[in-house]
């Protein structure tokens, strides 16, 4: 005799709990998604562009690049030669030229009348001195004698321009410093001469006057 089998209570289903999602927590914006950063990468970005094409042509075309930089250096050395009369750095640039009125005021003759002393030429002071205006010209014998490297123990180091003045009635005042060094029995000793001229611009410059300001020892 067959007998059923015996049924058992159905059990309730439980439900599987789904592993809880941790909460997102909202990042700060890295700095350059900031406003302010956003809007100094696009004031800078064109800039940065131009400078790297830039490069880059010049890197591709060496020989024009460089044909380009010596024209701009050409052309800014020539218009600075043009309004100012000298060349960059100093090159060539001649502190007897007065720049009076487009010419040297005169300081050219200047120049030539203290080489002629300190190479101890009485024929070429004389020559210079013809204009002279002054009532007791200079004796260039007498200045030779004492000033020459010629004739003394004197050298000349150093002959600088101090200042260029032009007066109301077109004379030029002109104050020149000579650094000067001795030899002696107790040794070396050195010195400055003080000249005043004044010169006009008038037919290429001439010599009106001729001063000795002072001659002195250096301070030991």
């Amino acid at each position: 005799m067959l007998h059923p089998s015996p049924t058992y209570p159905r059990l309730p289903e439980t439900k599987q709990s789904e592993p809880k999602q941790p909460r997102a927590t909202p990042l700060r914006p890295r700095l350059g998604q900031r406003p302010l950063a956003r809007k100094i990468k696009a004031f800078l970005r064109p800039p940065i562009k131009a400078i790297y094409y830039l490069i880059s042509q010049i890197r591709s075309h060496k020989l024009l690049s460089l044909g380009v930089v010596v024209i701009f250096l050409a052309a800014a050395t020539l218009t600075n030669y043009v309004l100012t009369g000298e060349w960059p750095l100093g090159i060539a640039q001649d502190q007897f030229n007065f720049h009076i009125n487009g010419g040297n005021g005169g300081g050219d003759k200047v120049k030539d009348w203290l080489y002629a002393l300190r190479d101890g030429d009485v024929a070429t002071m004389r020559m210079l001195q013809s204009t002279l205006i002054m009532p007791q010209p200079p004796d260039p014998a007498e200045l030779v004698s004492q000033y020459s490297e010629k004739q003394t123990n004197l050298i000349w180091r150093d002959i600088h321009v101090v200042g260029v003045y032009q007066q109301s009635d077109t004379t030029i005042d002109s104050l020149v410093s000579v650094s000067l060094g001795a030899r002696g029995p107790g040794g070396g000793t050195s010195g400055y001469m003080l000249w005043h001229f004044t010169t006009v611009a008038q037919n290429g410059g001439l010599l009106l006057s001729i001063d000795l300001v002072s001659f002195r020892n250096a301070l030991s």
